[in-house]
Parts: C-alpha cells; sequence; structure tokens
C-alpha cells in the first residue's frame, strides 16, 4: 500500500509497488527485470493442459497478462482487503486495516509484452470497526499520529514473462528487483507468484527504507485456455514486509511492518467494496468519474 504523506519522496515512490498489481497493489516502478520465473526445467509443475503450456515462455507471460490485467485495452481493476501489524523482536502486534484498489490499462506490444499504465488509491482503516482513519493511536510511542490520504501514480510499467520493469525507480535513485515464479498446478487451479524487493541502495543519504511484497495471483487452466476469455476471475492474496512508515513516526525503534490482505480482480467500478466506492467519490471524485483519464495523464 501506499503513502503519500512520507517526507521523502523516494519512500513514496518505492511504495507504488505495492500490492495488486498491486500490489498490488499495484501498482508500479520499477528499473530493473527480474529473474526469470515460469519458463523452462524449473517450470515442471506448470504442465500442459488443452495446448496451453505455462512452461512455455509466451503462454507463461499470456496467463501472467490475463491473470493480473488483461490481453485487450480495457481499464484493469482490482482490490485487496487486509491487515497491518508491527513486527518488534519477532512479535506481532495488530496496528490497523487496509484496502487499496489498483487501476490499470495495457497494450500488446510488438516483441510480444505488455506496457502498462497503473495507479493506486488506498485507505489506512480501524483494526477493529473497518472505519477509515484520519488519526492513529500508536501503540508503540502513545503518540496520536495524522493517517495520510493515499493515492500514488499513474507510472509506465513493462510486463515481460521475467518480470515487471519501469524506468522511474531509477531515476529516483532506487533499487529494485522483480520476478515472477514458475506457474504452480494443482487439478485445474493456476497459481503464480511475483516477487517484489524495493529499497534505497547503500549511498542513500537520508532515512533508509524497504518495502518487500509477495502477491499470489490464482485462477484455473479451464478460463487461461479460454481464448475468448482476455482476462480470467483472479483471486489475490498479498504478503508484504515494510519499514515503518514516515507518519507513524517510529524514528529510530527497530522493527517493521508485516501486511496480510486478499482480494480480486473486477470487472467495473460498483465491484470494488462499498466503503471503497462510498470513500473514492468523496476523496477521489476524478477517480471515480473518469479512471481512464487519469491513466492517459502524466507521471504521478
Amino acid at each position: 500500500m501506499t503513502d503519500t504523506a512520507s517526507p521523502q519522496a523516494s519512500r513514496r515512490h518505492a511504495l507504488s509497488v505495492g500490492a495488486l498489481g498491486f500490489g498490488a497493489l499495484s501498482l508500479g516502478t520499477a528499473a530493473l527485470a527480474g529473474l526469470g520465473g515460469g519458463l523452462g526445467a524449473g517450470s515442471a509443475q506448470a504442465a500442459t493442459a488443452k495446448g496451453f503450456d505455462l512452461g512455455n515462455k509466451a503462454d507463461f507471460l499470456t496467463a501472467i497478462q490475463k491473470m493480473r490485467g488483461a490481453l485487450d485495452e480495457r481499464i484493469c481493476m482490482g482490490y485487496v482487503k487486509g491487515l497491518y501489524y508491527g513486527v518488534v523482536d519477532a512479535k506481532i502486534r495488530p496496528l490497523y486495516g487496509v484496502l487499496g484498489g489498483t487501476f490499470s490499462r495495457y497494450k500488446k506490444l510488438p516483441d510480444g509484452n505488455f506496457e502498462g499504465r497503473t495507479f493506486e488509491v488506498a485507505y489506512f482503516t480501524d483494526w477493529n470497526t473497518g472505519q477509515l482513519l484520519e488519526t492513529f493511536d500508536n501503540p508503540y510511542t502513545g503518540e496520536k499520529v495524522t493517517v495520510p490520504q493515499t493515492r500514488m501514480g499513474p507510472s509506465t510499467v513493462l510486463i515481460t514473462a521475467e518480470g515487471v520493469e519501469a524506468a522511474g525507480a531509477a531515476a529516483r535513485g532506487l533499487q529494485f528487483t522483480h520476478r515472477f515464479l514458475p506457474a504452480r498446478v494443482v487439478n485445474n487451479d493456476v497459481w503464480i507468484v511475483e516477487e517484489t524487493m524495493v529499497g534505497t541502495p547503500p549511498e542513500f543519504k537520508g532515512p533508509r527504507f524497504a518495502y518487500n511484497e509477495v502477491t499470489t495471483y490464482q485462477t484455473t487452466l479451464t478460463e487461461l485456455n479460454d481464448a475468448k476469455l482476455k482476462q480470467t476471475a483472479t483471486h489475490v492474496h498479498f504478503n508484504g514486509i515494510v519499514s515503518w512508515r514516515p507518519w507513524l513516526k517510529m524514528g529510530d525503534r527497530p522493527g517493521h511492518l508485516l501486511g496480510n490482505a486478499t482480494g480480486r480482480r473486477l470487472e467495473k467500478m460498483t465491484d470494488y467494496p462499498k466503503e471503497y466506492q462510498e470513500w473514492t467519490q468523496k476523496y477521489h471524485p476524478d477517480v471515480w468519474a473518469d479512471p481512464g483519464a487519469i491513466l492517459s495523464g502524466k507521471d504521478g
């Protein structure tokens, strides 16, 4: 999930790789191609069904794009809803909830890869009630802190079978790695996992920051093999390990955040959770009115 209230611009942009696609957010900045995933002998689990071979580079990229985006140029949407914990001395402590949504649009390039535009709007919520947080009582410091509004992008990304690439991270002085792991297939179920790691380099002058995300996408071989479907009904599971968010005002205290969330890809705006619709109409009316216009705009 992203944080637009940080005093460090590099931190804000690092977080934009979050979950759905995120992370999805997500949702994205990248500097380098990821490591090979889902290709060759290492993908024996991927199997072949009805001519769709997840061990084949082109088929694997098609699966990735159908599961986390679309093969055509429609606006793609999705969300995750979950919780964040504080972790100190290997002990977790419940902190707050999160509800994040992503918007993206892709086009296929002559070389077979996909170029996309993506942005994210996310909200931090009360752990118990699910209501939108404006302030938060930090249990580690005893301080009441202001919770920021959260919006990142749009950003341009390149989707390949090896991973996600974008120019933004390098320009902002961030280290970035991304890869797709080989597909897992059990009967008719297919899972593809992506790993995202973003951080400040050793020579960075300022507070150190790290963002690590593991997102799992799940669909079926039936939908992947259906040539009429340009995107699949995909379920999403997000896990993140992140440095303390600046707005928590943790200073140099040891520890980090642990995020866990679930969600799915959507077909239309009214498929978002009811509270997401309400908050987005109120705080980001331009998103609700025309996300396509934002995707066509300048980088955020």
